[in-house]
């Protein structure tokens, strides 16, 4: 059951109760502020609930420009390592981000239990 949720035409950021996670749904491409404003939004949740997963599901996922990957190492996964998480769950397939979430997995795996599911139903 979702709790509080963010919502744009870009993307959906909800705490999930059932398995204490932050749920980020990428929904199409995006950047700058679209981008960065979702991911803000679920680290407030994150704090609020004290989750321990963060889910992003990649289903409709794109690459990042250059700059929001820079604020993504620089501000964003500092701030989660720092806070409750535990988990970091991808949910993947047939994507043409494989690679750049196997790139990112590897880099997370060093402060986190980072997954690669099929859907949600496997977290």
């Amino acid at each position: 059951m979702e709790i509080e949720k963010y919502s744009s035409e870009y993307c959906e950021v909800s705490y999930v109760r059932e398995q204490d996670a932050i749920l980020c749904k990428w929904l199409k491409k995006c950047s700058g502020k679209e981008y960065r404003e979702p991911l803000q939004y679920g680290l407030e949740l994150l704090k609020k609930f004290n989750a321990k997963t963060w889910i992003t599901d990649t289903t409709n996922g794109f690459e990042n420009e250059r700059e929001d990957s820079e604020w993504l190492m620089k501000e964003f996964v500092p701030y989660t390592i720092e806070s409750s998480c535990k988990r970091v769950v991808f949910i993947i397939s047939d994507s043409p981000l494989k690679d750049e979430i196997d790139e990112q997995s590897k880099v997370l795996s060093e402060y986190f239990k980072v997954f690669q599911v099929k859907n949600l139903e496997e977290v």
